[in-house]
């Protein structure tokens, strides 16, 4: 009879557990496209070529966006594919145009959405990209050279902790782990979605805004930068970025500062 008492609230229980059930394998096991966007790089090799997927992120729940490069194994290394989560709108564009982000000035009314992409053509991936982007979203864009609010970053501290001019003898050698990211004899660089950039343009990544170059720092360097969880998360959202940079920058004797330049600048509208 307690079992009879209390059946409307076991089935509704029940009932509950199956939405959820089926909730989870969506998100996390639905077939098709889905399982293309998981973070495994060893997956995303195995992708047929081909997908060229921008849909609203299915990813809204990621603190940050994740993003994945690999070249394929049965190609011998000569396409590359891309997968990237809860990316905005701003970076979407800027991947399609080869631009940093901070070189994108979108429409005042610009959805403040999120996207999940994915390309794996092997010719004319930016080309493509743009395609969709004016098909599905109904965005244009054009370089203008414009007079623009930049950072400049210069030199404060000629002898800093964590960056040193290399011996011309030593051989290049890099050091990536879950803690630090170590370089020797390399061009001064910074690491923005898993890849070594110029330090201005991993900056502009970083804060959104672009960036010149005023140190004339033109050597191979030794030096080194954190790259822990709680540092790459922060990283990927241009407030909480500006503490963590300008750590980075202090290691290495250099700070950033508002100035003015004229710059190549992507303007996007949208289709007629």
């Amino acid at each position: 009879m307690a079992w009879k008492k209390n059946a409307p609230k076991t089935v509704v229980l029940f009932l509950a557990l199956i939405v959820l059930a089926v909730v989870i394998k969506l998100i996390f096991f639905s077939g098709g496209k889905d399982d293309y966007f998981a973070m495994n790089i060893r997956g995303l090799r195995q992708v047929p070529a081909g997908p060229l997927v921008l849909r609203p992120t299915r990813y809204p729940f990621v603190r940050s966006q994740g993003a994945l490069y690999a070249t394929p194994t049965h190609h011998g290394g000569a396409d590359w594919r891309m997968m990237v989560r809860n990316a905005p709108l701003r970076d979407i564009i800027a991947a399609a145009y080869d631009v940093g982000p901070g070189r994108v000035i979108l429409p005042a009314n610009a959805p403040r959405r999120n996207y999940d992409r994915l390309v794996t053509v092997p010719k004319n991936q930016q080309e493509r990209l743009q395609g969709v982007i004016r098909r599905q979203l109904r965005y244009v864009a054009k370089k203008e050279t414009r007079e623009t609010d930049v950072l400049a970053l210069t030199v404060v501290n000629r002898n800093p902790p964590n960056l040193a001019v290399s011996e011309d003898h030593e051989n290049r050698h890099g050091d990536f782990n879950d803690l630090k990211i170590t370089l020797k004899h390399f061009p001064l660089g910074i690491v923005a979605d898993d890849r070594l950039m110029k330090v201005t343009e991993g900056l502009a990544t970083f804060l959104k805004i672009p960036v010149v170059d005023k140190t004339d720092l033109t050597n191979m360097y030794d030096y080194s930068m954190a790259y822990d969880t709680p540092t790459r998360r922060q990283l990927q959202n241009e407030v909480t970025a500006r503490p963590v940079v300008d750590q980075i920058l202090a290691g290495w004797g250099l700070i950033h500062k508002p100035d003015r330049a004229s710059m190549e600048m992507l303007i996007v509208s949208t289709t007629p």
